[in-house]
């Protein structure tokens, strides 16, 4: 078991990934090597320039899944290495090659040529990447909020346990549009994007959508 100190040593690499990686992506289709094919489930692939949040809702509602962690690229290759996931953190290699077709839109083929998915990216401007930890040492939960002026991602949870995930849409207010919880979503929720920006590293910081609680900025 990875304790809470190194995977939040992961998330403090310098190591950054190229810039056109950055974005929101949505995913269009996946075809994998056994011949079945998804075009429906809904994907959020939030990407800063260290950490990622993805989301991955299907149509029924059922078997959703997401993580959320450091990205590493080398090369074409893309690593997602998450800390947290729902309904749990798996032991197999997260990695794909990359292709690029234009700026917006990419390939991405498995390493071990198991599928092949197609993405395109909102329009969304700089996304901004923050890890934090639970300011009570005790629980180990750890979180990511990656946000941009319309899109932000918020993830939680310890590493041991399913997280929670949360997509939002800014128009007024933010506004929940997708979840691991079975929960309702429409409920506005207030954060600016200028306050992120000017959290420092150790900064302890109240979340609207995590009342109740103090989180740690780790950077």
């Amino acid at each position: 078991i990875v304790s809470t100190q190194v995977l939040m040593e992961r998330g403090t690499e310098t190591h950054m990934v190229p810039p056109r990686y950055e974005g929101l992506w949505r995913r269009t289709s996946i075809v994998r090597s056994n011949g079945s094919s998804d075009l429906t489930t809904q994907v959020w692939w939030f990407q800063s320039s260290r950490y990622h949040i993805d989301l991955r809702v299907p149509v029924d509602g059922l078997a959703i899944n997401g993580f959320a962690g450091v990205t590493r690229v080398e090369g074409d290759r893309c690593e997602w290495r998450p800390s947290i996931a729902f309904p749990g953190l798996s032991r197999d290699n997260d990695a794909g090659f990359m292709h690029f077709h234009d700026a917006d839109h990419l390939q991405e083929t498995g390493v071990d040529d198991s599928y092949q998915e197609e993405w395109y990216r909102e329009p969304t401007g700089t996304m901004h990447g923050v890890p934090l930890q639970d300011a009570d040492a005790d629980n180990e939960a750890l979180g990511y909020i990656i946000v941009s002026q319309q899109w932000m991602a918020w993830a939680c949870g310890r590493p041991s346990e399913p997280c929670e995930i949360v997509i939002y849409r800014r128009h007024q207010e933010w506004k929940a549009i997708a979840s691991t919880k079975d929960v309702p979503v429409e409920t506005p929720m207030r954060l600016r994007l200028e306050e992120v920006l000017e959290w420092k590293p150790n900064q302890l910081v109240h979340l609207p959508m995590a009342p109740g609680r103090q989180w740690r900025v780790v950077l």
